[in-house]
């Protein structure tokens, strides 16, 4: 009997370890076929960016978009779905109508877009164009156009250098850029990827940073106001003919806004400082019809979750995000309506696949990423703790990951795993059975300038995904061309069905990720 006994023990014990091996194969198995199969990510993105885009931080527009990404998660059965606010002075700004042409010493349509948070023109002006290219010394500045600018457009800057456009407008990382970015053993400066990488230790670092730069403009706007001038016209060097009007940063109800500010393509910019320079002066008519209003309703960010199934660990959380607001002069595709349909796809396919993770999966659109990452710092203050305070909430130790997709539409080719070396062993076993899509590069560097690294300051492991650049800084990152035209298909639903393997075994490991020292 006692040797009956042991082959049944030993028996039950192999068939529990058959059983436990083939749960993750068959799960992976079930998002497989949902992802690649039954594939909903090109209708969210198609949405987002046609019906839905653009989606500036505080406008009816945005307002609308998170409405309607909430009822579609509420449809998908999502355990909870719901706004928090994050913003109670950020500024609305939507465009009904502008133009903007050169009438002497010839006609010429001028392609623009007007910079956001700008005042109306107050119906149409007409005014001699001159030439400041920088305004870095005010005093300067002062100096020599004092009492001259009454009635002129300024065209502000440097003309952009030419550009025969021998160089390919879009590119895929290639296998040495991957392969340096595997060897990398400091997380900065050096970045084998070429993203951002800077050496950002705290939150009020942060803040500081961007408070600076949205502030930038100020002393100057002021001074045209003051002098009488009209408006502004601005190039950014991105070739041919895109427009690039990203801030002014004056969206909070308190800020001074400038005066009517146009980005204009670099090919008309060129022209105009051409004339310029042989003296010649172009007269520029333009009128800007767009509306500031205020609703603090509007500036929410997204929350949807599905409940862990582990009585022990269901109160632990993994958590995914993209920022949902976008720039306004396109339809806001690839920044960034592509994470955000990344994100909402992830949370269907782990729904629909009839899953039960272990821990709470927690999906976050933010707002206000494009002026500073507003909606995720407001989230981590609010859960967290304050920035400046020693002591952390407890919900801090709850997390255990937060992924984040920010860098347009190309397929993920790994992860940043910012200065965490202690991951890089449990995603590598993680991404292994999606080693064949080209998914598992695994670099210590850091990228930053969006929202996991809000999480990363708390300590909390926070993680952007790798992405192939596209045309995503040549085309369409925060210009007039950020459309679904430049949406892969493919690469979409790739990012999708991987985040959600990867999502899902995070949620079913016994141990939270260990954090950095």
């Amino acid at each position: 009997m006692k040797k009956i006994s042991k082959i049944l023990i030993t028996a039950f014990l192999l068939i529990g370890f058959v059983t436990t091996s083939q749960t993750l194969p068959q799960a992976l198995a079930k998002i497989n076929t949902e992802g690649f199969q039954k594939s909903q990510v090109m209708n969210l993105i198609t949405d987002l960016s046609d019906v839905y885009g653009p989606r500036l931080t505080g406008t009816n527009q945005y307002f609308t978009a998170a409405e309607w990404a909430k009822k579609t998660m509420e449809n998908w059965g999502m355990d909870k779905v719901y706004f928090e606010n994050y913003c109670d002075d950020c500024m609305g700004w939507e465009v009904n109508s502008f133009n903007v042409e050169m009438t002497e010493p010839a006609y010429m349509k001028i392609q623009a877009y007007p910079y956001a948070w700008t005042e109306p023109s107050n119906g149409v002006q007409i005014g001699d164009l001159v030439w400041i290219e920088s305004y870095a010394n005010m005093e300067l500045v002062k100096k020599q156009w004092s009492g001259k600018l009454k009635g002129k457009t300024i065209l502000m800057g440097s003309a952009p250098k030419q550009n025969m456009l021998f160089e390919p407008l879009s590119k895929r990382y290639t296998e040495h850029q991957i392969k340096k970015a595997k060897k990398s053993i400091s997380p900065t400066p050096d970045n084998a990827l070429n993203s951002n990488a800077g050496d950002i230790d705290t939150i009020e670092d942060l803040e500081v940073i961007f408070e600076k730069y949205k502030r930038k403009d100020d002393v100057f706007f002021a001074f045209l106001k003051t002098e009488g001038a009209l408006g502004i016209l601005g190039a950014t060097p991105l070739f041919p003919g895109v427009i690039h009007p990203s801030g002014t940063y004056n969206y909070r109800e308190s800020d001074v806004k400038p005066m009517p500010y146009f980005a204009i393509a670099p090919e008309n910019f060129g022209k105009l400082k051409r004339l310029i320079d042989r003296e010649i002066t172009p007269k520029i008519k333009f009128n800007l019809d767009a509306e500031l209003y205020l609703k603090p309703e509007n500036s929410v960010n997204i929350l949807a979750e599905i409940t862990g199934s582990d009585p022990k660990l269901k109160d632990e959380v993994v958590m995914i995000g993209a920022h949902f607001d976008s720039w306004h002069s396109a339809s806001g595709a690839t920044d960034n309506g592509a994470g955000s349909a990344v994100m909402m796809e992830v949370m269907r396919i782990i729904k629909a696949s009839g899953l039960k993770p272990k821990r709470t999966i927690r999906m976050a659109l933010w707002g206000g990423e494009e002026q500073g990452e507003i909606g995720s710092l407001a989230y981590a203050k609010n859960h967290y703790g304050k920035v400046k305070e020693t002591t952390r909430k407890k919900e801090v130790e709850k997390i255990s990951a937060y992924l984040n997709m920010d860098n347009g539409a190309g397929q993920m080719r790994g992860i940043y795993l910012q200065g965490n070396e202690a991951v890089r062993p449990i995603f590598q076993q993680m991404l292994e059975p999606y080693a064949y899509l080209d998914v598992n590069t695994l670099t210590i560097e850091n990228t930053n300038f969006t929202d996991h690294e809000v999480f990363d300051f708390y300590k909390i492991p926070g993680f952007q995904i790798i992405q192939d650049p596209l045309n995503y800084n040549t085309v369409t990152h925060h210009t007039n061309l950020d459309v679904l035209e430049y949406v892969p298909e493919r690469d979409m639903m790739v990012n999708a069905t991987v985040i959600a393997a990867l999502v899902y075994q995070i949620a079913q490991e016994d141990l939270r990720l260990p954090r950095e020292e």
